[in-house]
């Protein structure tokens, strides 16, 4: 049975499976590839759960569809000396329990994604770590002072969602029972039944533009058959993350709409550069290598120049993704115009391995997600096949998302395959999360998975962050940024494209940011049910 009838068998079935609320005018109906783990905003900072958390709260300083910043509930931020913020707050906002949003529970918001949630694997006090208080000047006038010079703070904002000041001590368990799950959104809480299904209701005093929905439903579709299939069947209106093999059907279906993005997320292999010796690195043998050959720049760059970008993005995302050399698109700002995807050249990887000491490669096993992201577990083990042919055995070990990410933040990988989204659209960020020396104190290297460390690239970060003129600080990341991919500290593969699919009668306002969003969505002009 060839491919493409295996995959309409597939489809086929899962529409047979899948049931939802039917269709009517002011109802969106919404499948999503992974499904959000908490309703609280500052739990865990993970790419599902602050899309979810967009519909219910709202930030002091927003994006548009293309990451740049624009009036949240602040409606202005003024820097009134280096390490003096005044931020002017909406006037006549209230929460979804009727209470007036005011400067104070801008405070508390902060103060609690600061201080972080009980039990969270990993919250948003990496975004806050500059900041030294925060106080109410008046009920529309919020003062932030921070530790020192941080001119992109309005970026680090734009990912802290705004909760009442009675929520500074409640558990994630009381905003999951929908208990505390109170925003400002464009939308209020229903129900959430944890695996099945989200809704959500219009908020009718939203203070944003006004919301075409009165009901959205929300259901968790992981399978990509069964994702299409939904939609092919009018059992949901909106879809993510549609699968690449299903890209051709559905452009020439004329009941269905393609909505497309270059994204900020990079997917990238990360590489072990501090450990002397490392778990899943070992001679032919099975004994373990000392020196780690992945401390060495020249093996790092080996490992890049046998990547094959433009066949990952040609035969394996059938071009839903755009080859990378940083960690940004250079459509942003702080990101290098010098910079280019290494070019695929095993003869000179080989060479690299030989000066490096290791004419006849090593053993190695290559962790990746399964699931998480479009073609994860294809993708690695493409890349796999690659670095056998320049002599690195490579084992390739894919893992539950859910697994993979927790592994991968305790460090227990040699190598292995990821993805990042910069959620603000702040290359500083990025290089301050991903590259920078691990430290706790400041918040730097929080999801430094490799312990890559490099002080020339942290001192190039250090001056660039608090430089206040934003083409001047512009020019000092890139040159940063140069540091750290000129050494290997990670090798970016590709930017992963956004693609959303939906019915004729709806049309999606595609996102830079990836997020899934149904104030993003708009009935089609003459478009009915």
């Amino acid at each position: 049975m060839s491919s493409r009838v295996r995959g309409a068998a597939a489809i086929a079935t899962a529409a047979l499976l899948l049931t939802v609320p039917p269709a009517d005018a002011q109802r969106l109906r919404v499948g999503v590839s992974v499904e959000h783990s908490s309703l609280d905003p500052h739990f865990h900072s993970t790419g599902p759960n602050a899309q979810i958390a967009r519909h219910l709260y709202d930030p002091l300083v927003g994006q548009d569809a293309q990451q740049r910043l624009v009036p949240g509930l602040a409606l202005s931020w003024t820097m009134v000396e280096p390490t003096r913020w005044l931020l002017k707050l909406r006037q006549d906002v209230r929460f979804h329990d009727g209470k007036p949003f005011e400067a104070e529970d801008a405070v508390v918001s902060l103060r609690r994604a600061l201080a972080g949630v009980e039990g969270s694997p990993g919250g948003y006090s990496t975004y806050l770590r500059a900041i030294a208080s925060t106080r109410a000047v008046d009920a529309t006038t919020l003062e932030i002072v921070t530790a020192g010079p941080h001119p992109t703070l309005p970026w680090d904002l734009t990912a802290i969602a705004m909760v009442p000041r009675a929520m500074l001590a409640a558990k994630a368990d009381a905003f999951n029972s929908g208990m505390a799950a109170i925003g400002t959104g464009p939308f209020r809480l229903v129900s959430w039944q944890k695996g099945e299904m989200l809704e959500l209701g219009r908020n009718s005093a939203w203070w944003g533009d006004a919301v075409p929905w009165q009901r959205v439903s929300v259901r968790p579709i992981p399978r990509e058959a069964a994702r299409v299939a939904a939609l092919m069947a009018d059992d949901v209106d909106l879809i993510d993350a549609v699968p690449s093999t299903a890209l051709a059907d559905l452009r020439r279906r004329s009941d269905i709409a393609l909505a497309e993005a270059v994204t900020s997320r990079v997917l990238f292999i990360g590489l072990d550069s501090a450990r002397d010796q490392s778990p899943f690195v070992t001679d032919a043998d099975g004994r373990p290598l000392t020196p780690n050959p992945l401390k060495d720049r020249r093996v790092r760059r080996a490992i890049s120049l046998a990547v094959d970008r433009d066949a990952l993005v040609r035969q394996i995302m059938e071009g839903a993704a755009v080859p990378a050399a940083q960690l940004l698109p250079t459509t942003y700002a702080g990101t290098s115009q010098r910079l280019k995807p290494d070019r695929f050249d095993p003869e000179a990887a080989r060479r690299l391995l030989a000066e490096a000491g290791h004419a006849g490669g090593f053993t190695m096993v290559l962790h990746g997600p399964n699931g998480r992201y479009l073609n994860d577990d294809k993708v690695t083990i493409a890349l796999a096949g690659m670095l056998q042919r320049i002599g690195i055995r490579t084992q390739v070990a894919s893992l539950p998302a859910s697994v993979f990410k927790s592994r991968a933040n305790k460090r227990e990988f040699s190598a292995f395959m990821d993805g990042w989204a910069t959620e603000t659209g702040d290359t500083g960020l990025a290089l301050r999360a991903l590259l920078a020396t691990a430290d706790p104190a400041t918040g730097w290297g929080g999801y430094n998975r490799t312990g890559y460390s490099n002080p020339a690239f942290d001192a190039a970060l250090a001056k660039a962050l608090v430089i206040g003129d934003d083409t001047a600080r512009g020019q000092a990341l890139a040159r940063t940024m140069e540091i750290a991919m000129e050494d290997g500290g990670m090798l970016p593969l590709y930017f992963q494209q956004a693609i959303w699919a939906t019915r004729a009668r709806v049309r999606y306002e595609a996102r830079a940011d990836e997020y899934t969003l149904a104030h993003s969505a708009r009935p089609a002009e003459g478009g009915a049910r």
